[in-house]
């Protein structure tokens, strides 16, 4: 089970595609093949990737990631 209590959300109409995402968090950020925009690859990236999280959102240039609580609980990491 995953007790990750924070979710990435992003704007994405807002991405300049300056892929610093993926290099502070490619675990949990990927870039569009076509359009180079930012695609989520973990919503709910475990503790251990946060702080990589927090380094990305405040490098964006576009400021189109938000790192927040979630007010829903973590689901388990086998669940459809």
């Amino acid at each position: 089970m995953r007790d990750s209590s924070m979710q990435v959300e992003t704007e994405i109409e807002r991405c300049v595609a300056s892929g610093m995402c993926t290099l502070l968090a490619p675990r949990v950020f990927d870039q569009d093949e076509a359009t180079g925009q930012v695609v989520v690859l973990d919503e709910r990236p475990a503790e251990e990737q946060w702080e990589a999280v927090d380094e990305a959102v405040r490098s964006c240039p576009g400021q189109v990631i938000r790192f927040e609580e979630s007010a829903e609980p973590a689901e388990p990491a086998d669940a459809p």
